[in-house]
């Protein structure tokens, strides 16, 4: 799971909820501004998911590293049988 991923998408949840950064139509009745500002969190996230998504794939996570470490000790341990055959 991409945890950058996820926390962009939160803030950009909370930042187009309705009345926190703006409010459109500002006389607008609640329906209408709920669909207006879902319909502008879609485009904006449809253009920003890949830039997002890019940059934040190359950002190491702890399970990551994880795996990076048990990678060599795995083949430390592969070898050890077959020099054993040998």
């Amino acid at each position: 799971m991409n945890w950058v991923f996820t926390i962009y998408i939160a803030i950009l949840f909370f930042i187009l909820t309705p009345s926190v950064l703006l409010r459109l139509p500002p006389k607008g009745n609640k329906y209408t501004v709920a669909l207006v500002h879902a319909i502008v969190f879609a485009i904006i996230f449809h253009f920003t998911f890949k830039f997002v998504w890019k940059r934040s794939v190359g950002i190491p996570t702890n399970m990551r590293m994880q795996m990076q470490m048990k990678q060599p000790q795995q083949q430390q341990q592969m070898q050890m049988p077959m020099q054993m055959q040998q």
